[in-house]
């Protein structure tokens, strides 16, 4: 008698199968890959508030001062002068970036390598990788950065009533060019008298989804462009309510002005104290505000 054929392979209808099955298990799985990094980049972007926060405290050690936002006149914007990102590099261990800078002269007088070099820690991983900004100070453009200057709830320069505030501008003229002097910070610690715990410093930055990456709001750190360097929060004087936004929201008058992150739900801040937090997205005005102003004496309640 003939043996019976021997089977060597699926059927077509098993191939099916398990191809099926594959695309079953990778459909359960890729969430939670997709939330492993997810997580891996928001305690990245903690990392890089702290290591901010720990310059900021550095940086008091040897000025006896709180970094300022800027210094100079933002009469030129984009153009400007250095901001907290430059005065900050020292401390964040690219000092010869640093040294690259006048700090006399606007951005767009110094060589290309101080202004177009990117530090790592200024950038959020859960965002787009950074790019050099368009229609900025210079055609060809300078570095980016996910956070900003924690204001206060209004924009009003060096009247500010946040932590993270510009100097009153000290200009002088040379053989034509405008020049800045300047100190090293408006107010110490002692300043901020609601507590460096109760403080915020620095924050992730609200880019509207169209001007991701480098464009409007989201120029470079190096510039002058007040609203790529500082962000508002809280209740402003004129009673509007400036909150946290989502990633994908662009429909308020300040979309361009507002702290939030790319993080689902939350936005991170440093405090004074070197410590980040998170901060729920739904936090109320009166929260944001008390946490935003340095001296205010407001009562910051559970978060």
């Amino acid at each position: 008698m003939p043996s019976p054929r021997q089977r060597t392979g699926f059927t077509l209808i098993e191939l099916l199968v398990v191809i099926a099955i594959i695309a079953i298990l990778i459909g359960l799985l890729l969430p939670a890959v997709q939330k492993i990094r997810e997580a891996a980049n928001r305690l990245k972007c903690s990392n890089n508030l702290k290591q901010i926060g720990l310059a900021s405290h550095n940086y008091h050690d040897v000025n006896d001062a709180v970094v300022p936002a800027w210094i100079g006149t933002n009469a030129v914007d984009p153009d400007g002068w250095a901001s907290w990102g430059v005065l900050l590099l020292p401390y964040l261990e690219q000092d010869n970036q640093f040294k690259l800078w006048d700090l006399r002269l606007v951005a767009s007088l110094q060589t290309p390598a101080a202004y177009q070099t990117q530090p790592k820690m200024y950038s959020c991983p859960s965002r787009p990788l950074p790019v050099l900004s368009v229609s900025d100070f210079t055609p060809a453009g300078g570095a980016l950065t996910d956070y900003a200057a924690s204001f206060g709830p209004d924009a009003l320069v060096d009247k500010s009533t946040g932590a993270i505030v510009p100097l009153p501008p000290s200009m002088m003229t040379i053989s034509g060019t405008t020049m800045s002097s300047w100190r090293a910070g408006q107010f110490g610690f002692s300043g901020i008298t609601d507590g460096l715990s109760n403080t915020t410093f620095f924050g992730e930055k609200h880019i509207r989804p169209a001007s991701l990456r480098g464009k409007n709001e989201d120029r470079s750190i190096f510039g002058g462009q007040n609203n790529s360097i500082r962000r508002m929060m809280g209740r402003s004087v004129d009673g509007t309510t400036v909150r946290l936004l989502s990633p994908e929201n662009d429909a308020t008058a300040t979309s361009n002005t507002n702290f939030g992150g790319p993080h689902t739900g939350v936005t991170l801040f440093v405090f004074g104290d070197g410590s980040v937090k998170p901060i729920r997205n739904t936090a109320s005005a009166d929260l944001l505000t008390a946490l935003v102003t340095r001296a205010g004496n407001e009562i910051a309640l559970d978060n």
